[in-house]
């Protein structure tokens, strides 16, 4: 029984799992100190790059929100103005202006008799910043005493502005 086998022999477990020679030579590794100080430079390196893609997102958020936030303001300087409302038998005409400073876009009408009955219709037209808009496309105008008009135009494309008259009957 002389000579033990060499799972028999008595060496650390980690020694037999990693050994630490190959053939003659020893392995060698980097040092402890040049691990760290690659460590924190892979650890920067990382943080460049996010901070540089964070700021970039963030400015164009802020871009954005800034352009929203002076349309908001603009409209809420928007106003609309019926001037006039004429009618016959068979037309109905609403001059309407913009007296705010932006422009107004895609203004709809409602228009209603004293009977109850209404009409409505839009238009792609755009009233820009002291234009006016003179519109006579009354679909299903049938005459009658008018009791109340309202006009709605976008602005900034979402923002609804609106104006209405009520009384008006004897101009009709």
């Amino acid at each position: 029984m002389g000579e033990l086998l060499p799972y028999q022999q008595k060496k650390p477990v980690l020694e037999m799992i990693v050994p630490h020679k190959k053939g003659d030579k020893k392995m060698k590794g980097i040092s402890p100190l040049m691990a760290v100080v690659l460590l924190v430079a892979f650890t920067l390196a990382v943080a460049v790059v996010i901070g540089g893609w964070l700021t970039s997102v963030s400015r164009q958020e802020t871009e954005i929100a800034g352009e929203a936030l002076l349309t908001q303001v603009n409209c809420s300087k928007a106003v609309l103005s019926i001037i006039d409302v004429t009618c016959t038998d068979t037309d109905l005409t609403i001059a309407i202006a913009n007296l705010g400073p932006i422009e107004l876009t895609n203004p709809s009408f409602y228009a209603r008799l004293s009977n109850g009955t209404s009409s409505t219709w839009s238009t792609t037209a755009t009233i820009s910043s002291g234009g006016q808009l003179l519109d006579t496309t009354s679909p299903n105008w049938d005459g009658g005493t008018l009791d109340y008009v309202s006009v709605t135009a976008l602005c900034g494309g979402a923002s609804g502005i609106s104006a209405e008259r009520t009384g008006i009957g004897d101009a009709c």
